[in-house]
């Protein structure tokens, strides 16, 4: 059965919820392999940050082969290339290059065309307020998903600015309920989750800091001031204490917070509108800017699908191929 058939709007099939995260995002990918080459489809889709993004994939039809191979096709430089800071007002980039790469792969097309279900959670900067694009133009509603706050530049929508949805829902499970029924299956990849369980998160990869001093020792390294600087402050975020310890860098508390507020508001949904199942890809040690692990990524939503695919299919089975009803509003 090709790719398109089986992420097809129809009355039977899961409604996915997929996280923010950042690079471990890219297990999502590996989850749609799984969920395809056992022939379950997928109905509808609702996201949050890399969530919305890879979902957005989904969305146009996009093969899973063809999803694996343009994560798999980051390296490093390409991954700093994205994400060279330009010091716009409002983050270290842009997004501009960002916008250029998804505008490229997702063209012109609208939510509300769409083969199946989709949906983006953004959140309002100045009102606080979750906003759900589920019609409208689909590069515009993942550019503003996926504006990770500090990194990359708040999108402009009308009169709204847009941050990430992982702010306010970091897995959109209730609004893929609210949205499109169920079943409703989530893919968590955010350190929220895993906080959520209070498990304790594994020394993280020293790749990132390595590739950035082999960058730091380019001779034109030395023309670039305000990026040197840039680098060389990213790269106190991962020196060590005594006792193989973090430093409580101000980013990492930032980011320490983030994840504790997060894991707070996935618990208070869940108690809500729980998913009728939560896949929890092993991702720990994949950094949130580590795109160019994307093989591994990928590998990790594989395994996790592949392990509960009873489940899944036994979800579908409980379910007789129940089905919701897309409701359309403004964002």
């Amino acid at each position: 059965m090709p790719p398109e058939d089986k992420l097809s709007r129809n009355s039977s099939g899961l409604v996915l919820a997929l996280s923010s995260g950042g690079a471990p995002g890219m297990a999502h990918i590996g989850v749609l392999q799984v969920l395809a080459e056992n022939d379950i489809s997928v109905r509808a889709v609702v996201g949050a940050s890399i969530g919305a993004e890879i979902g957005a994939f989904a969305a146009i039809g996009m093969p899973e082969g063809e999803m694996e191979t343009l994560a798999t096709a980051f390296d490093w430089k390409q991954t700093l290339q994205l994400f060279m800071p330009d010091l716009p007002g409002g983050g270290l980039v842009s997004g501009r290059k960002i916008l250029d790469f998804l505008s490229a792969r997702l063209g012109a097309h609208n939510i509300e065309d769409l083969p199946i279900g989709y949906a983006a959670i953004a959140t309002d900067l100045e009102t606080g307020e979750q906003v759900v694009f589920d019609q409208g133009k689909l590069v515009d509603a993942v550019r503003a998903s996926i504006s990770l706050p500090g990194l990359i530049a708040p999108y402009r929508i009308g009169a709204r600015w847009l941050v990430d949805g992982g702010v306010l829902n970091p897995v959109p499970f209730d609004v893929a309920r609210e949205r499109f029924g169920g079943p409703v299956l989530a893919v968590a990849v955010h350190a929220a989750v895993r906080r959520r369980g209070k498990q304790k998160l594994p020394p993280r990869s020293g790749q990132w800091p390595a590739r950035v001093r082999q960058l730091l020792r380019q001779p034109w390294m030395g023309r670039t001031q305000a990026l040197e600087e840039w680098l060389e402050s990213q790269l106190k975020n991962y020196r060590k204490a005594r006792g193989d310890k973090p430093e409580w860098t101000a980013r990492r508390v930032l980011d320490q917070v983030m994840d504790i507020t997060q894991s707070e508001i996935i618990r208070l949904r869940t108690a809500g509108s729980p998913p009728d199942l939560m896949l929890e890809p092993d991702v720990s040690r994949i950094g949130p800017l580590e795109f160019y692990r994307g093989k591994e990524a990928v590998a990790a939503g594989r395994a996790v699908a592949r392990e509960r695919l009873s489940e899944i299919k036994a979800l579908l089975a409980d379910h007789g191929g129940a089905s919701g009803v897309k409701q359309s509003t403004t964002a």
